[in-house]
């Protein structure tokens, strides 16, 4: 019964012209790609966090491998260009309780064949604020902008999967 299921669905997606994203985006970047790093000064911990990210999305989403400079198919060049916080919650003292931190992020690709775009991406998490602990308030920083840098790449990657089709 559950092999009639998996056929099923099978052939519903060779049937429907079913492509994953990843055919889409190796069309545009080749096989090997390269991420080249533009480290934001204020932010140098979640600049290194946003390129070990998209390393991980290219082999894992792009289904594409790493490879050094000179032997990439394409160049991913990545720079948080920006970071901002801005308040959306406060206490009845009129103190900051909460903010949302948005990322701004800069990725442009050229490939071998001569082709380059740039893609300007921003994403957005938000963080409590500790008033007994700065430590708690910076950590949950850290994570807010973590998390809306990976926004920006999960943007990057339908740009790129678009510009295969």
């Amino acid at each position: 019964m559950r092999a009639f299921v998996f056929l099923g669905i099978f052939l519903f997606f060779c049937g429907c012209g079913y492509f994953p994203s990843a055919y889409y985006a190796q069309k545009v970047l080749g096989d090997s790609v390269y991420v080249k790093l533009i480290v934001n000064l204020p932010n140098p911990e979640n600049s290194v966090q946003l390129k070990d990210a998209l390393n991980r999305a290219v082999i894992s989403r792009f289904q594409s491998t790493l490879a050094s400079q000179k032997d990439a198919d394409s160049i991913i060049t990545i720079e948080i260009t920006d970071v901002t916080d801005t308040s959306i919650a406060t206490n009845e003292q009129g103190f900051t309780t909460f903010y949302r931190a948005f990322a701004y992020v800069t990725f442009t690709y050229a490939n071998k064949r001569g082709q380059s775009e740039t893609f300007k991406n921003t994403g957005y998490y938000d963080y409590a604020v500790s008033l007994e602990n700065p430590l708690t308030t910076y950590n949950n920083r850290f994570y807010a902008i973590e998390q809306a840098t990976n926004q920006t790449i999960d943007k990057f990657i339908t740009q790129v999967s678009y510009q295969g089709k």
